[in-house]
This record gives structure tokens, C-alpha cells and sequence, in this order.
């Protein structure tokens, strides 16, 4: 069930890389208990929408906000008043990344309890607690002492999600979550994601998984060219999308499919 209460916001959002503009004044936001999920073609601008969010990115200009924290971003660099407003940010985000990005040298329940113990500087005993929980949740707790180089893909990317939900984020932010697994493992992933839905966690998803947006997404936006051509339900956007554009696209895929 979605609030009114804003998780997520970004107004006016603008990115170039040299002379290729990618974003082209994006208005997104999100609520918290929305599960958004971005599609659209390669190059269309959703990672880096996505990337922008916790200033991975650094936006040419825009308003950015997650939570309390806000930024008007101008495309230089940012001042330490910035970046402490970044850092605040980032603690209210979970982000991840389609390659994974565990720490090879850290067993697995390191990796989890990384950012709540350095970061967060909170008790070891409550943080391993609370770690091992999370690996429950996802299904691998019997790897808590295992090497990240020991798992399949899709537990690394089971341990990368436990390790985005033990700093407690407001909203959780996937980057083509299953786009590097082989395809046998995709669908243990989707299953950690469509509980952490059912649970009405704050979730924006850039991904391919049309059936996974379909069913699970409160909302789904499909970007063209930079810009956000269609914003609507699942049922709007699949099934009566005004976007020539992104009937176009549908029908491409679920003609592959």
C-alpha cells in the first residue's frame, strides 16, 4: 500500500555526457510503498535516472530529494555542505547494482554488516543479528561464512540485496538486477524482490523482466530519448499505452518473448 509521504523525488532532471543529453528534464516520484519499474530500450536514460538519485551521477540540473534531505544539483563539483547532504542521501537508499559489487575479500556476513557498523557505527552484536536475519530472509543463511567467490550469481546478488536492506534504507534502488545472471538463476532474485514488494517496501527497479513489471509494480514508467513518455499502472501502460513509441517497444519484446 503506497502514502502520500514522498521517499523519492526528482524535478527538472537534466544529464548530459559531453554533447549527448541522456536526460531531458525528468519529473519522477515516489512514494513510499512504490514499486516503480523503469523500462525502455538501451540508451533511453534509465540507469542514469537511476544513478542520479544517490549522486552517482552528478545531474547538470534539477532538484533531487530523498527524505528530509534535498539538492539543486548544477553539474560541477559539490561543496562539503553538498556532500553531507549527499551522505544523508545515501543512508536513506539501498542501492543494487547489476554486477553485484560484494567486497571479494569479505565473507558474506561481513559484506551484509559492512555499512551498519563502519557507516552507521552501530553494535557489532545487534548488527550480526540483525545480518543474519536478513540472509534468512533471503534464503542463504547458511552462507553467512562463505566467500562471495563461492556463490552462484544469483546468491551474490541475494547476499547484495540483504546488504541494501541492513542500513534500514527508505527506498531501495535495483539497476537491472537480473540482467547478469544466467537465466536459470533470475527467478530466485525476482522471488527476494516480489517479497520485499509484498512487504511494501519503497523499491524503484530499472529492469528488462516485463512480466516481473507487470505483475509486481505499482507503477511503471517507460523513458524514451531522456524523457518519461509513459507513467502509469501496469494495466494503463501494458494494456493502454498512449505512446506510440512504447507500443512499439512492448510489441518488440513480447514479440522476442
Amino acid at each position: 500500500m503506497t502514502s502520500n509521504l514522498s521517499a523519492v523525488s526528482v524535478k527538472g532532471l537534466h544529464k548530459s555526457f559531453g554533447e549527448n543529453e541522456v536526460l531531458r528534464g525528468i519529473d519522477l516520484t515516489a512514494h513510499d510503498g512504490d514499486v516503480i519499474s523503469l523500462i525502455g530500450a538501451s540508451g533511453s536514460g534509465k540507469s542514469t535516472l537511476l544513478r542520479c538519485i544517490p549522486m552517482l551521477e552528478i545531474p547538470d540540473n534539477g532538484y533531487i530529494s530523498v527524505g528530509d534531505a534535498s539538492l539543486s544539483p548544477n553539474g560541477g563539483g559539490l561543496t562539503r555542505s553538498e556532500m553531507r547532504t549527499v551522505r544523508a542521501m545515501r543512508r536513506d537508499l539501498g542501492f543494487v547494482f547489476q554486477d553485484f559489487n560484494l567486497w571479494p575479500h569479505r565473507t558474506v556476513l561481513q559484506n551484509v554488516i559492512e555499512a551498519p557498523l563502519i557507516v552507521q557505527r552501530r553494535n557489532k552484536a545487534e548488527c550480526r543479528e540483525e545480518a543474519l536475519a536478513l540472509l534468512e530472509k533471503v534464503g542463504l543463511p547458511e552462507k553467512a561464512d562463505a566467500w562471495p567467490n563461492e556463490l552462484s550469481g544469483g546468491q551474490q546478488q541475494r547476499v547484495a540485496i540483504a546488504r541494501a536492506l541492513a542500513q534500514k534504507p527508505r527506498a531501495l534502488l535495483f539497476d537491472e538486477p537480473t540482467s547478469a545472471l544466467d537465466p536459470e538463476l533470475v527467478g530466485e532474485v525476482l522471488k527476494v524482490m516480489r517479497d520485499l514488494a509484498d512487504e511494501g517496501r519503497t523499491m524503484i527497479i530499472v529492469t528488462h523482466e516485463m512480466g516481473f513489471a507487470r505483475e509486481v509494480s505499482t507503477r511503471t514508467v517507460f523513458l524514451h530519448q531522456g524523457i518519461i513518455e509513459e507513467d502509469g499502472t501496469p494495466d494503463e501502460v501494458f494494456g493502454n499505452t498512449q505512446s506510440e513509441r512504447c507500443t512499439a517497444f512492448l510489441s518488440g519484446y513480447f514479440d522476442r518473448a
